[in-house]
């Protein structure tokens, strides 16, 4: 349960962030199109900057919160996006197993290319801090994986357009779409590659705890692109982003190998300017 969490968390946050490590049922394959898109953004609705909660509970006991904020900052004299995702588990849960990991990406604000992802997890006695940077002149990414008994490097160069999954869910909110639609993108959790499929499955009502929210009903499936991966772990699971200009992430639903795993939005705010208005060009 701990890492079905983290993973619907952090994805969920939006989509897929660490693919589950929790045993389950395989997952269906997504279809592979003969070649995946590179997506050009078209809005921008967390250009003033956004906050979200979220709570996560399993079988209806609250087991752990996720707290994500987006900023943006000039490096260079460019602008960027940067991403923070906390996840803690709830302190009952913390007597058991005590989970503090957190996730970070930088993402160039025009494109939504992104430049470099973190991933640090702490988790009991697990101390893992994962950095990969993207470098553009060799068009690869360079990982570097602290186990502390052991350092780890990769690098990812095939396909050129893969991206970290902070970078998908970004990249994805700024589409257009409509229910039927697939979006599909090339991802990296830290040390595999995968094949991330968002199915748009439906528009309907849903009732969260701030009140009706109507919203799009994504389905996320992965493939591994090679044969090492978790993708087989990932069990049946749905997003539900807002339909309005926000594409805000509302409520995540997963089942593990014992119940279900819910997680939904508590509290968000935007920044002084309305979500979307501005272009990342504007000063911020």
């Amino acid at each position: 349960m701990k890492r079905r969490f983290f993973s619907i968390a952090c994805i969920g946050v939006f989509f897929l962030v660490k693919v589950s490590a929790a045993a389950g049922q395989p997952t269906v394959n997504p279809p592979i199109p003969e070649k995946v898109p590179v997506y050009q953004p078209k809005h921008y609705p967390f250009d003033g900057g956004e906050r979200a909660v979220y709570r996560a509970s399993w079988n209806g006991i609250p087991v752990a919160t996720a707290e994500i904020a987006t900023t943006s900052q000039m490096i260079d004299g460019k602008k960027f996006y940067s991403v923070r995702v906390e996840a803690k588990t709830a302190p009952a849960l913390d007597l058991f197993w005590k989970m503090r990991d957190t996730i970070t990406s930088t993402i160039e604000a025009r494109s939504l290319a992104p430049t470099r992802f973190t991933f640090s997890q702490r988790e009991n006695q697990k101390v893992i801090d994962t950095e990969a940077r993207f470098d553009r002149n060799a068009k690869k990414w360079f990982v570097h994986r602290d186990e502390r008994r052991k350092i780890k490097k990769y690098e990812f160069d095939q396909p050129p357009n893969t991206i970290d999954p902070i970078t998908a869910v970004y990249l994805a909110r700024s589409q257009d779409f409509k229910v039927g639609d697939h979006l599909y993108f090339n991802i990296f959790g830290g040390k595999y590659r995968y094949l991330l499929d968002l199915e748009v499955e439906r528009r309907e009502k849903i009732q969260i705890a701030s009140g009706s929210v109507d919203a799009f009903k994504i389905v996320p499936r992965i493939k591994n692109v090679l044969k090492q991966g978790y993708a087989e772990r990932l069990n049946e699971a749905s997003v539900w982003i807002s339909a309005d200009e926000r594409r805000i992430p509302v409520r995540l639903s997963s089942r593990i190998f014992v119940g279900s795993i819910y997680i939904e939005r508590i509290e968000d705010r935007v920044g002084t300017q309305a979500a979307g208005a501005r272009h990342p060009d504007h000063p911020s």
